[in-house]
């Protein structure tokens, strides 16, 4: 679950919602530097689905005593957490083995980069390099990989989870001195893509329904849909957060993303 806090309510995202708005935004990414575009519906595929082991954790949330707040991805509880991440993989798998690769790699960076340590975690890292051997085995088989192409297609999947994130960790329309400090010197990665001429690409709200970003990473300007409920604060002292979060009805919020100038 990812969630944030805004004038007394408790704004709530599933996981796999915030992955399939990755999958939206991958879909419009500019394309003409591809280093291999044969295995785009998988990849694209893999993008949407990279958080699909949160759905059954999501249906219900579960409550943080200590930070008197809903858990989300980023303290719930390691040995869960690794297990519905394998759940999830296994299921990538089983559709596109590239996907489930590109996954792998990308639950890795973000291990490394939370800096925590403890035996699940080295048993989940040691399982998943198995995987990606044996995937990178068999593939070699009948459609080998290249190095460029992995590499691209790992900074798509790295930025559109990241832009996903951004749109649901920030409130929209906060100015960027509030806003979610991962974010606030750009989009790590993102100067790699050839089109950026090496300048990280950065996101800032224009208003409550506008994102613009710069340099521009896609196509043309679109719109997107984000559900999301806004759970008071109120109502989960009152049900539980179970009830509470059961009783709010889900909103689809639209953000439109644009270029520097504000075009639509």
């Amino acid at each position: 679950m990812i969630c944030r806090e805004h004038d007394g309510t408790f704004v709530m995202i599933k996981q796999h919602d915030h992955g399939l708005l990755s999958g939206e935004l991958a879909k419009r990414f500019r394309s003409e530097q591809v280093p291999e575009p044969a295995r785009r519906a998988e990849v694209l595929r893999a993008v949407s689905n990279h958080d699909r082991g949160w759905i059954d954790l999501d249906e219900t949330p579960f409550w943080n005593d200590a930070e008197r707040a809903p858990y989300t991805f980023i303290d719930f509880p390691v040995v869960p957490k690794l297990t519905f991440y394998t759940k999830g993989l296994d299921e990538i798998e089983s559709d596109t083995p590239y996907g489930a690769l590109l996954c792998s790699l990308h639950f890795e960076r973000l291990i490394e980069v939370s800096g925590e340590d403890n035996p699940e975690l080295t048993e989940y890292l040691e399982q998943e390099e198995e995987r990606r051997t044996r995937i990178r085995r068999e593939l070699e088989q009948s459609a080998p990989i290249g190095e460029a192409e992995l590499f691209y297609d790992t900074r798509l999947l790295q930025f559109c989870d990241d832009l996903s994130l951004y749109m649901a960790l920030n409130e929209p329309g906060s100015p960027k001195s509030e806003e979610h400090p991962w974010w606030k010197d750009g989009f790590s990665g993102s100067e790699d893509f050839g089109f950026t001429e090496g300048c990280v690409i950065t996101a800032e709200w224009k208003d409550k329904h506008t994102l613009k970003l710069n340099p521009f990473p896609f196509t043309e300007s679109f719109e997107v849909v984000l559900p999301l409920r806004r759970m008071p604060k109120a109502e989960v002292e009152a049900k539980g957060i179970a009830r509470a979060y059961r009783d709010t009805p889900q909103q689809e919020f639209t953000i439109v993303i644009t270029d520097t100038e504000g075009n639509v």
